[in-house]
C-alpha cells in the first residue's frame, strides 16, 4: 500500500489519501522462453509416452456429450498426482497411457512457472458407457493433461533445455508421427534412453574418446532433448535470442529455435 498526498481545494490543507498499488504481474513466463520452447512443443507435435500409469480419459467425457474432455494431472518434482483445480471436474479415469503410446499435443496454456500441455492419443481406448443392465463397450479417442510445474524459476531461453528435459521424463517429442512411431518401437525393445532422461547413456559417459562415435548421429532438426540422449549434457551453454550454443570436449552444438542447426568440430 502506498500512501499519496494530495492538495486540497482549501489553502494550507493537504490531504493523505491511501491507495492501493498493484505489483506488476508475478510468474509469467519470459517472451524468448516461450518463442524457443514453442520450437519443440507446439500444435500437432506428437510424443510418446515413457511412464506407466498415467490415466486417460474419453475425449467425449463421462456423458458422452463432449468433445474436448481430458484427465488431469499435476507434475511436481517429478511425480504426479490427479488434479484438484477448480477447473478440473469429472476426473474419472477410464484407462492408462501405455509406455510407448504416440500422442499428439492439442493444446498448450501457460501459467506461473508452468506449461499445460494436453495431449490425444493416437490410439483408441476402449469405454464402457451405459448402466447395470445395457453396458456399451467401445473404442474412443482418449486424452491426458499434463501439468507441468518446473521445479526451478524460469528466467529466459536458456532454461529450455531442462525444461524439455523435465518434461521428458513423461514425454518424448518428435516433429512427426513416423519419427515417434520409430522412436516408440526402440524403446519398447531396450533400445532407447532411459525414461528418466536426467543422466546420459552409459556410453556418453566414457570420456571424449566415445564422443566421436556419436558425432554423425547429431543431425540438423534434433531436439535438445535428442542431443542430451545422445550426448548428455554439455560443459558449457551460452544463449543469445533464439540462438544458444552447447559446448562439449571435441564438439560444439549450435540450436535455433530450441532445434539443432549446425555442430562444428
Amino acid at each position: 500500500m502506498t500512501r499519496m498526498r494530495f492538495r486540497s481545494l482549501v489553502p494550507g490543507v493537504t490531504l493523505a489519501v491511501a491507495t492501493l498499488v498493484r505489483p506488476a504481474a508475478a510468474g509469467k513466463m519470459p517472451p524468448d522462453f516461450k518463442a524457443v520452447f514453442e520450437g519443440t512443443f507446439y500444435k500437432g507435435t506428437f510424443a510418446v509416452v515413457v511412464q506407466e500409469g498415467i490415466p486417460t480419459t474419453s475425449i467425449y467425457g463421462e456423458e458422452g456429450n463432449e468433445t474436448a474432455a481430458h484427465y488431469s494431472i499435476d507434475v511436481r518434482n517429478g511425480a504426479w498426482r490427479t488434479s484438484d483445480g477448480l477447473l478440473d471436474t469429472n476426473q474419472t479415469a477410464v484407462d492408462y497411457l501405455n509406455r510407448g503410446e504416440v500422442m499428439e499435443l492439442k493444446s498448450m496454456t501457460w501459467k506461473d512457472n508452468r506449461v499445460d500441455l494436453r495431449f490425444e492419443s493416437t490410439e483408441a481406448h476402449k469405454v464402457t458407457r451405459g448402466n447395470w443392465l445395457i453396458k456399451n463397450r467401445n473404442r474412443e479417442p482418449v486424452a491426458t493433461n499434463f501439468k507441468f510445474f518446473f521445479p526451478f524459476f524460469v528466467t529466459g531461453q536458456k532454461d529450455v533445455p531442462a525444461a524439455t528435459e523435465y518434461i521428458g521424463q513423461y514425454l518424448r517429442p518428435f516433429r512427426s508421427e513416423d519419427e515417434a512411431r520409430r522412436f516408440s518401437a526402440q524403446f519398447l525393445a531396450g533400445a532407447a534412453a532411459p525414461s528418466r532422461p536426467a543422466a546420459a547413456p552409459p556410453a556418453a559417459r566414457q570420456g571424449p574418446g566415445t564422443t566421436a562415435s556419436t558425432k554423425k548421429e547429431i543431425k540438423p532438426g534434433m531436439t535438445a532433448l535428442e542431443v542430451i540422449d545422445i550426448l548428455g549434457k554439455p560443459q558449457k551453454e551460452v544463449a543469445f535470442q533464439t540462438q544458444s550454443k552447447w559446448t562439449y570436449p571435441d564438439m560444439t552444438v549450435i540450436f535455433e529455435n530450441g532445434r539443432v542447426k549446425e555442430v562444428r568440430f
